[in-house]
This record gives structure tokens, C-alpha cells and sequence, in this order.
């Protein structure tokens, strides 16, 4: 058998029958009857997929997408990723939670802010007064069609990046992890801290009685391109926003989101997928709407 990835010690795994980690002992758990391993999700103006990916025993990674109205004539355009904590019980049930609730709360305009609190809230009251209650982090984005412009928010370090087509690549969100924090302290440099064994280690999440601030930017294109947002299930193998925009604009231009996601989505998973992936893609126009 493949070997899988221990929600304990993160080690490789071999997938016994009693499913116990050999690394440290740990039991390994089931995948969870109601979680599908691939989720893709396509509404014309924005779409997504998320990925199992080749060696974890369950997705516990959602996303939730959306539109308002519903008539074809959208003036808004939202879109949510959560990635489960797996050190804690029932991470997919956390993701899967503040996915959905965040995504109402923009589409009921009630603000970036507003959103990402009341998935937190959402997610705190899954097991109140657990230790290792079900954990998530976050990253949303709202996009105004009539302008284009767009608010992301963020708790932990899933990511957005914009990838524009006259070459403005970048990644919008800094992420809250012990590596971030250290690079962001001055006291190591990127190439050192991402080593370190603590390096992905998250500083803020939804979950238990945490009660995160999320990072908030908002962005007006100048030019045409795609908003994309991701786990790290992409991003540990493709961080750099020109090599992400080199994979995604080609596609995005000629075949639409929904083709673009499935080229990141391939692309992590050939590269080993040892992570669960999700991948949305919003393209944008630079004079507001959503692309073709």
C-alpha cells in the first residue's frame, strides 16, 4: 500500500490493517464516509476544486463558492478555503463548517470582518471546552463585478494571490505561522525558517476558544488576471506568484477557472500531493467583472 501521512508525529506512514502509525504509534484514523475525496465546483464566473491528494487518509480541507444573485446576473462574486487542522479530531468537520458560514455571511453582505468571525464562532462551538477541538484556517475573498475590486481575508496560512496579466504576480496574504512571525521579527531569513521543523506551525486559526483577527487587504486591479486562493497543498510546492501565474493565466485565458484549478490541482498532485489541495480560480477584468 501507499503509505499515508500521520495526523501526530506528520511522518509517512504504512497503512496497516489495525492502522497504527510505526513512526509513533499513533492510531491512525478512517476516512470519514461523508467527505468526498474530490470536490469540484464550477459556476462560469468562478470555480474550484479540492483534492485528497495522494497520501493523506481523508480531504479535510473545504471550500464554498458563490454568487448573488443567482440569475445570471451576479453583482457578487464570493469564494471560501479552509484547510482542517489535522492534529485535532474531526478537522474536515471544521473546515467544511466555516467554509459554509462564511460564504453566507458575504453573501448576505455582512463584511470580510463579520464573516470570518462568524465562522470562527461557528467552528468554537462544534465541541466547546475540548482541547483538541475540530480547527480550521481561512482564507475568503469577496469580488464586486461592477468594479472588480476585491476584499480577501485571511486566518493561518491558506493563501491568495493575484496574477495579472501585465505580469503582477503576487501574493496578497502573509501568512500566521512560526515561519512567517520569525522572518517577519527579522530574526531568520525565509530559506532558513521554511527548514525549520516548526516552520509551518500556525499562529492563528479558527477553533476552540480562539478568537483569531483576521488579516484583511482589499484589491483594484489595474489589469486583467485571475484571484487565486489555496491551501498549502499547492502552494508547498509552487509558493513563487510569477511560476503560479505562468501555470494558471494560460489556461484561465483559453479555457476558463474551472480548467485552470484542474491544472494547479495536477500540478500539485504530480508533484507529489502529500497534502490535501483546493484550488479557486476568479478571474477579473480589469475594467470590474468578472472574466470571460
Amino acid at each position: 500500500m501507499s503509505p499515508v501521512i500521520c495526523p501526530i508525529c506528520r511522518e509517512p506512514a504504512p497503512a496497516v490493517t489495525d492502522r497504527f502509525c510505526e513512526v509513533c504509534g499513533a492510531q491512525l484514523r478512517p476516512p470519514s464516509s461523508d467527505v468526498a475525496d474530490r470536490v469540484e465546483v464550477d459556476l462560469t464566473d468562478l470555480a474550484g476544486i479540492s483534492d485528497r491528494g495522494h497520501v493523506h487518509l481523508r480531504n479535510e480541507d473545504a471550500m464554498a463558492l458563490g454568487r448573488h444573485p443567482e440569475d445570471g446576473s451576479a453583482t457578487t462574486l464570493a469564494a471560501v478555503v479552509c484547510d482542517g487542522v489535522s492534529t485535532v479530531r474531526r478537522p474536515e468537520l471544521a473546515s467544511h463548517t466555516a467554509a459554509a458560514v462564511a460564504l453566507d455571511a458575504l453573501l448576505a453582505d455582512r463584511g470580510m470582518t463579520s464573516a470570518v468571525a462568524a465562522a470562527a464562532d461557528a467552528v468554537s462551538r462544534l465541541a466547546p471546552g475540548v482541547p483538541d477541538a475540530p480547527s480550521c484556517t481561512l482564507v475568503a475573498a469577496l469580488v464586486d463585478t461592477a468594479t472588480g475590486a476585491a476584499t480577501i481575508g485571511w486566518v493561518g496560512d491558506s493563501r491568495a494571490y493575484w496574477l495579472a496579466d501585465n505580469g503582477d504576480a503576487r501574493l496578497l496574504t502573509a501568512d500566521h505561522s512560526w515561519a512567517a512571525e520569525m522572518v517577519g521579527a527579522g530574526i531568520l531569513d525565509a530559506g532558513t525558517a521554511m527548514r525549520d521543523p516548526r516552520a509551518h506551525a500556525i499562529t492563528r486559526w479558527l477553533g476552540g476558544d480562539n478568537t483569531p483577527q483576521p488579516g484583511v487587504v482589499s484589491l483594484s486591479p489595474a489589469a486583467s488576471g485571475v484571484l487565486l486562493l489555496c491551501t498549502d497543498g499547492l502552494w508547498n510546492y509552487e509558493p513563487e506568484a510569477p511560476a503560479l501565474a505562468a501555470l494558471t493565466l494560460p489556461v484561465a485565458t483559453k479555457e476558463g477557472p474551472r480548467a485552470a484549478a484542474t491544472a494547479l490541482t495536477a500540478h500539485a498532485l504530480d508533484a507529489g500531493g502529500r497534502d490535501n489541495i483546493t484550488v479557486v480560480c476568479i478571474p477579473i477584468n480589469s475594467s470590474g467583472g468578472s472574466a470571460p
